[in-house]
């Protein structure tokens, strides 16, 4: 064995047999919890700050890699004092190669009070078989349409989706599907938006049944992202939204240089083409909102404008705001 294999060993010895600091928590209502208890046992204690340190020093010895989005959004929550006691416990066993119980669960909470400096009221399970880490974690997450589902909401699936590609249509200009787990935007932060903005509940109707009516050619996400756009544009403009996307779906009275007509032949070309071949969620958003813009202002056109991936949001035209004002 190497001189450095084996330093690293001994450093790893050491660790493991080191005796923790912190070796009692205090239950709510009195008494304490011994962490190295080897009979199971729960109880609410106030963990703070200087206590998730020690014990993420002390014995976060054994487990996954930290996730730093995890991390970030269990520390926004408590700094928004939106981190609420739900039960879910901080779990502690013995580990075979450890002489000291370790943390099986609960390392990415325990972090967030630290980046907070927030104390908060926690449940703290003792005894665990350390067996049970492998299947902390493994069922499925709890997703936000199904708690909208619970509130009574109706499309509650698609509600979440459109709500999502329109708060990042607001907050990064652009028009993408957004990062699954790897989202930043939290479940109750979706759920404050889409109570914030009740309009949405408007636009996930009109741009369903456009979809429907489009068979599916361009994509729910992008026709709301464009009704919102438009309909955000001025108080008299949902009705204007639509009142467009009813003319796109359903094409009567078209002459060959309106450009509803035009982009209503673009939409059917690109039924006929595989996703990956079609222009992309953007680009769509860019061309519907000019078509709209030309449409509004009474403009005919000979083609379609063209807009790649990184052209700027196509801004919502005010004529009929001024002839209206």
């Amino acid at each position: 064995m190497s001189t450095a294999t084996a330093s690293k060993a001994g450093e790893v010895s050491a660790s493991q047999m080191r005796r923790p600091t912190l070796l009692v928590l205090p239950r709510q209502g009195g008494g304490e919890i011994r962490l190295d208890s080897r009979m199971p046992d729960i109880a609410f204690v106030t963990i703070t700050p200087r206590m998730a340190d020690v014990l993420l020093r002390e014995r976060n010895l054994h487990n996954r890699r930290m996730i730093p989005l995890a991390r970030a959004r269990h520390t926004k929550a408590m700094q928004a004092k939106r981190f609420v006691t739900t039960g879910d416990t901080l779990k502690f066993g013995h580990h075979p190669e450890h002489a000291w119980a370790l943390i099986i669960d609960g390392q990415h909470r325990l972090a967030a009070i630290v980046d907070s400096g927030q104390s908060f009221v926690m449940g703290v399970a003792v005894g665990i078989d350390f067996d049970a880490q492998q299947y902390t974690d493994t069922g499925r997450a709890r997703k936000v349409h199904e708690t909208l589902a619970l509130r009574g909401e109706c499309n509650a699936t698609k509600l979440e989706t459109i709500a999502r590609w329109v708060y990042r249509l607001q907050e990064e200009k652009t028009v993408r599907k957004h990062g699954g787990s790897r989202d930043s935007l939290s479940g109750y932060e979706l759920t404050d938006f889409i109570d914030a903005n009740p309009m949405l509940r408007d636009c996930v109707s009109v741009s369903r049944a456009a979809y429907r009516k489009l068979k599916g050619a361009v994509g729910l996400p992008t026709l709301g992202c464009v009704w919102w756009h438009i309909a955000r544009a001025d108080p008299s403009y949902p009705a204007l939204a639509d009142e467009f996307f009813a003319r796109i779906s359903d094409g009567t009275g078209l002459t060959a240089t309106d450009p509803v007509y035009l982009l209503r032949e673009r939409i059917h070309a690109m039924a006929t083409q595989k996703a990956p071949a079609r222009p992309s969620p953007h680009q769509q958003f860019c061309l519907i909102v000019a078509v709209f813009n030309a449409w509004l202002e009474g403009r005919s056109m000979s083609r379609l404008p063209a807009f790649t991936i990184d052209s700027p949001l196509t801004p919502v035209s005010g004529k009929a705001a001024i002839a209206r004002t």
